[in-house]
């Protein structure tokens, strides 16, 4: 077994980390809070525990069909830490590598013994060949937020929104630790500064996670007492309908390229609230079976991982164009994705039908070629912008595919019929190729789900 060095205890500051070896392997470090228990209390401290912190490391890829375990997300379970694949929700205790769906993940001891460099115990498939670190790449966690004045509750952030980058110094308004995750997805909803709402979209991810697995979780609540707007407000655009958004071009040109990355922040900021909308609109829930069952927590831990990874997106874009000299607001802007969330805000898979497995998903069809436009004009830092959406945009997928499968569980109807249904009655014209099949199912959707299928036609339907 050999003994990898990975970096300085000190360099290591986010969750997780790919590691490329040099026999071609790829691994994930995971950096996680210490988990205390009775267990562990009067143990000596364990030797991939350090300050607070434990590490561990297992295969970069799902053993059940390959998923990217950079993406999982993480929960405790009996005082373990335990990631799902986010492509089919395959789950692993992150130490041992057990699963409760029988396969088993490799894992590798980490050391950290000396409180300054992280070790990985590693065997290689190839015999005798010595195995080193040839790359140790962060996984992006972090927004690309305005500087703020304090950075702090209450902080004044730089608002980008207005015409070259005005400075908007109203405070950020957060709510109390005793706010529910209802009370948080309306004050989202209802925030009309967008670095505002990206701020606080990370700030409640961060909340609900923080205080998942402890004696404190977060209350979910419901919608009875938050008022939901009936279009969330937006400072510093011009709402304009559809057909008169400029169109974005072939990305030849600057020009262009700047209009694709202006109509996808905009899409990326409405996802935002969708994902939020979704928590706190359908959060009392409950399946039309015969003993019937609320949502667990998970899902409203997976869609505030969604609306936060949007919120990532969003800032990234925001980010990019401002480096190409333009800024967002720069252009008009539709808001065509929210008539979608209006038509659907009665049935919580119809909801999921449309957004997640039509838009989203058409999103996966359509982010290759827009790569592709990217990378033939030069535009490496945008590539790479776009590069992170797309992976992040499959989980989003499979996130929907997973509460819509588990809905249709529950009352023993099939997911591929209730979703085609779905479609028929709330989405206009027909689901058009080309279909991006690889990525759709990974994220679960296999042809059957979007081959031939049309919405209505005209006027929709009552």
């Amino acid at each position: 077994m050999a003994r990898v060095r990975l970096a300085p205890l000190t360099s290591l500051t986010q969750t997780r980390y790919v590691l490329h070896l040099s026999d071609g392997k790829r691994l994930v470090l995971f950096r996680l809070p210490t988990i205390e228990s009775p267990k562990t209390k009067d143990k000596p401290r364990a030797r991939n525990d350090a300050n607070g912190w434990s590490y561990y490391a297992m295969e970069a890829e799902c053993p059940h069909a390959g998923g990217p375990m950079k993406d999982s997300s993480i929960d405790i379970e009996d005082s373990a830490y335990i990631v799902s694949c986010p492509w089919h929700a395959y789950d692993f205790n992150v130490e041992t590598g057990e699963s409760s769906v029988g396969i088993k993940a490799c894992t590798f001891p980490v050391d950290v013994r000396d409180e300054e460099m992280v070790v990985v115990e590693y065997t290689s498939e190839k015999l005798g060949e010595k195995v080193e670190l040839v790359k140790l790449e962060a996984v992006s966690e972090q927004m690309k937020l305005k500087k703020s004045v304090n950075g702090a509750n209450g902080a004044t952030a730089t608002n980008g929104a207005g015409a070259g980058g005005e400075t908007d110094t109203a405070p950020i308004r957060y709510l109390d630790d005793n706010a529910t995750v209802c009370e948080w997805c309306a004050h989202i909803l209802n925030t009309s500064n967008p670095e505002h709402k990206i701020e606080l979209t990370a700030h409640l991810f961060k909340l609900f996670t923080e205080r998942e697995g402890t004696d404190k979780p977060m209350v979910i609540g419901d919608r009875s007492n938050v008022d939901l707007p009936d279009l969330p407000p937006r400072d510093g655009v011009k709402d304009v309908n559809r057909q008169a958004v400029p169109k974005p071009g072939r990305g030849g040109t600057q020009k262009s390229r700047i209009n694709m990355l202006h109509a996808l922040a905009n899409i990326e900021q409405w996802a935002i609230d969708l994902a939020v909308d979704i928590c706190v609109r359908f959060a009392k829930f409950q399946t039309n079976s015969a003993d019937a069952l609320g949502l667990p927590r998970a899902f409203f831990h997976d869609w505030l991982k969604v609306a936060n990874d949007e919120a990532k997106h969003f800032s990234l874009l925001r980010t990019r164009l401002e480096e190409l000299g333009s800024y967002f607001g720069a252009l008009p802007v539709h808001h065509g994705l929210w008539d979608s969330a209006s038509v659907t805000a009665h049935d919580l898979r119809a909801r999921i039908s449309i957004i997640a497995l039509v838009h989203e998903a058409r999103g996966l069809d359509v982010n290759p070629v827009t790569i592709d436009k990217f990378r033939k004009a030069g535009d490496g830092d945008s590539v790479d912008t776009l590069e992170i959406i797309h992976n992040d945009e499959i989980t989003h997928v499979t996130t929907g595919h997973r509460w819509l499968t588990w809905i249709c569980a529950q009352e023993e109807t099939d997911p591929v019929q209730v979703f085609r249904g779905n479609v028929q009655k709330y989405f206009r014209g027909p689901l058009r190729e080309p279909f991006n099949a690889e990525a759709r199912l990974q994220a679960g959707l296999d042809r059957r789900y979007y081959e031939n299928l049309s919405g209505y036609e005209g006027v929709q339907p009552a």
